[in-house]
This record gives C-alpha cells, sequence and structure tokens, in this order.
C-alpha cells in the first residue's frame, strides 16, 4: 500500500509528516511518487489559517470522487481546531491525534491493509523519515500558554510542554554524526523552552548553548537556527549565547504583530513596542551582523488606519531584513473571533498589506544592496530553473542565485555578491 502526505501550514506541521511517515513505512507502506498513484492519502492540517484549511476541503472533495471509482483511504492530522474536526469526520475516513499516531497502522487494518506490526512509541520518540540529508527540523517544544487573542494554537496544539534535552541532544548529536549542515529547533514559543518543568530541565539559553558546543566541534560547517521566539520571554543571555558559537546563526526572527500599543494589548501580546524596540537593539549589539525578520498582522479587529500607521512606522523603526505579513483572519475558537468584530473590511485589509509591503521592499532593497561586492558565505541548497544557475542562502536566510551546476548543492560556497533586489541576491563563486 502506497502513502502520500501532504503537511500544511507552518514547520511544525512539516516535522509531525516526518514522523507519521516513519509510522507508516515502519508497518510495511511505501512512498508514493505522486498523490495519484497513492492508497492512502494523510493531511498534516493547519487551523490556524483559514486559506489552509479551505485547501483541505478542496483537496478531500476530489479525493472523495476517486473513492467511487477505486479504492482509496484518506486521513487527517495536525493543528485542528474542533468545529473543523467536526467537518472533517464527514470526509476524512480517519480523523486523528498527533498523540495516537503509533496507533494509525492499526486503525488502518479497518480498511485491508496488510500492515507489520510495530511497538507503540510516544510521538516525539519515533525517529523521523527525513526529506533532506542536509537540512533537518528538530521539534524542541510543543503547545503554547501565550493566548494571542488571534491565534488558535493553544487550542489545537495545548498547552506548553518541553521535550527532554536529553533527547534534544542526542538528536542533534546523531545529526551532526549524518552530516547534517542546517539544523533548525522548533516550537511555538521556542524561548519558553523549559519554563515548564523548572526545577527539572534547562533553560532555552542553557539548551542553546550546549547545542552550540555540540555543533561547533563538529568535521563539517554546520548553522542552528531557532523559531519562533515570543518578545516576552527573550532574554539578554539567548542573545550572548548565540555570539559564542559560531554554528549559531545570526539570525534572528522577532515576531512584532502590531506597531501599536493598544493593538498589541488588543492581541494579548504582553510586551509594548518601546520593549520590543529596546530587545531588538540589544540584540544587534551583542551580535553586530545580525539579520532580522519579524511577523505583522494588518487590519486587526478594531486596527484603525492611525493605527496601521503605527505599524508602518514600527517597521520602519525595527528595520528588518524580512517580514512575513499576513491580513487578519478569524479562526473559530481563538479569543478575537468570540469577543471582536472583524470590522476592518477585506478590501482595506489588502490595501494596508500592500502598502506595508512596499515599505518593507524598499527596505530589504536597500539592506541588501549594502552586500553588493562584498564576499559572502553561501549555503547552496538547489538547482534554479534558470540553466547554469543554483539557488542558496546567506546564514541570514537571504536568498541568493548564483551561476554553478547541481554538484555544488550541499556545500557552503564563498561568493561574492554582484546584484541585489528587495527579495533576492545575486552572485558569483569566489575561487
Amino acid at each position: 500500500m502506497k502513502y502520500f502526505l501532504l503537511p500544511l501550514g507552518c514547520a511544525a506541521n512539516k516535522t509531525d509528516a516526518e514522523r507519521i511517515a516513519a509510522v507508516l513505512e515502519q508497518a510495511g507502506f511505501t512512498p508514493a511518487t505522486s498523490e495519484q498513484e497513492a492508497d492512502l492519502i494523510g493531511v498534516i492540517a493547519c487551523s490556524i489559517r483559514k486559506s489552509a484549511i479551505d485547501r483541505v476541503y478542496g483537496r478531500a472533495r476530489n479525493w472523495n470522487k476517486r473513492k467511487k471509482q477505486e479504492s482509496l483511504v484518506t486521513f487527517v492530522s495536525g493543528c485542528i481546531l474542533p468545529q473543523d474536526k467536526k467537518k472533517f469526520l464527514k470526509i476524512f475516513d480517519l480523523v486523528i491525534n498527533l498523540t495516537e499516531v503509533s496507533k494509525l497502522p492499526q486503525m488502518l487494518k479497518e480498511y485491508g491493509a496488510t500492515v507489520l506490526p510495530i511497538l507503540p512509541e510516544k510521538f516525539w520518540d519515533i525517529q523521523p523519515k527525513r526529506d533532506s540529508s542536509l537540512t533537518a527540523l528538530v521539534p524542541i517544544q510543543n503547545g503554547c500558554n501565550k493566548f494571542c487573542t488571534y491565534c488558535a494554537v493553544p487550542y489545537t496544539r495545548g498547552r506548553e510542554i518541553s521535550r527532554p534535552s536529553k533527547d534534544i541532544l542526542k538528536e542533534i548529536s546523531q545529526l551532526i554524526i549524518l552530516g547534517y549542515k542546517q539544523i533548525t529547533l522548533l516550537g511555538q514559543n521556542v524561548n519558553s523552552y523549559g519554563l515548564d518543568k523548572p526545577k527539572t530541565e534547562l533553560s532555552f539559553a542553557k539548551l542553546l548553548d550546549k547545542i552550540g558546543a555540540l555543533a561547533d566541534q563538529a568535521p563539517q560547517t554546520i548553522w542552528i537556527y531557532y523559531t519562533s521566539p515570543h518578545p516576552q520571554d527573550m532574554t539578554e543571555e539567548v542573545f550572548l549565547v548565540q555570539a559564542r558559537h559560531k554554528s549559531l546563526a545570526n539570525y534572528l526572527n522577532f515576531p512584532l504583530q502590531s506597531g501599536n500599543n493598544k493593538i498589541l494589548k488588543k492581541m494579548n501580546r504582553r510586551y509594548t513596542l518601546k520593549k520590543y524596540l529596546k530587545m531588538l537593539s540589544q540584540a544587534r549589539k551583542i551580535i553586530p551582523d545580525l539579520t532580522v525578520s519579524t511577523d505583522m498582522i494588518v487590519g486587526f479587529c478594531g486596527e484603525t488606519k492611525t493605527q496601521f500607521k503605527d505599524s508602518v512606522q514600527a517597521l520602519k523603526k525595527a528595520n528588518v531584513d524580512m517580514a512575513f505579513i499576513a491580513q487578519y483572519s478569524p479562526r473559530p475558537g481563538a479569543v478575537a473571533e468570540k469577543r471582536f468584530l472583524d470590522d476592518v473590511p477585506l478590501l482595506e485589509k489588502k490595501r494596508r498589506y500592500v502598502l506595508l509591503t512596499e515599505v518593507l521592499k524598499k527596505m530589504a532593497k536597500k539592506k541588501n544592496q549594502t552586500l553588493v561586492n562584498k564576499t559572502v558565505t553561501v549555503f547552496i541548497e538547489t538547482a534554479s530553473r534558470k540553466k547554469g544557475k543554483v539557488l542558496g542562502r546567506t546564514q541570514g536566510l537571504k536568498s541568493v542565485e548564483l551561476s554553478g551546476q547541481p554538484e555544488l548543492i550541499g556545500q557552503f560556497k564563498k561568493v561574492k555578491i554582484t546584484k541585489a533586489d528587495a527579495w533576492r541576491l545575486y552572485g558569483q563563486l569566489v575561487f
């Protein structure tokens, strides 16, 4: 029986899919080369974004049409709100919690699947089937205690749980031995790691310090990233640790969400713009060549045009290299959907999105152009669609296009930047 997995949403869902794939293959299933070839299709869904849920419904309708003509079993797991779960029960054969993934093969027996016996495992104990031999995602924490009013994560993934540090360090050590070159630590609030187990676990800074020490000693160059931190839990110690280890990338994703304090309070973000900018300044002082990205939401409930202008000015003050901008959409179960009116018209949300993106574009282009004629280290990731070109990223995750052949993939190379626009750098190998 061949399976096909469709992870939607954030990187956490991708790493969940890697563990689901491992369970299926341990039970005797084989991966399909395409969705059409599969006898079993699984979605790792994301209730956090309405667009991701809408994609699930569209795909499921097509799969259910196929079921009338051929044998096909479908299941869904991942970040699912109770309201979405009720709907999924009507259109999928199986709806399972991530905590029950090890039981999936036994559930599939009811649909005629021949299953090899496997030992029950806790989800984090499952050894993932990774898509890449170069880059890896390592979950260190799951769930959220912040209850931002626009967000559904606490209702889909539950409260914060830190993965045992000994297991994290063991997985990192194995990845180093296997020759991995880029590792990203994952959590909904990655820097709140250990706060749920203050007497028995490391703090995030101490965990990062141990990981940095391991990676620094590796025979290959390794860049270690973490995402996403919450400004409320960020400490100076994290930045000091990051500056201490050559393997800890000089990159920070630091979500702001809004530049207006009243909106931040309404979002339950628990920090002010002043505090955010102070922490950002502190990070840049400790790590001078830091590349920074942020997250912003436009059109949140009740956001006035003046409050949106505050976000525009805040983005300029933050002077980030990149921003992930989203138009607010209510999610069933989140506090904002129950308590606040989604009163910013869709056209106005789009207008604000375009305006803020233009501000970002000018800022990013100006930042990128400071790298022209400079030589930077680039990790070559993939072949470009353009013949004779490859694509890579700087340590700050800036995209770089350069001339080269596919055999360069997986290597760190010195590249002289010759041109830059807002979203990409262009360069040539330095021999």
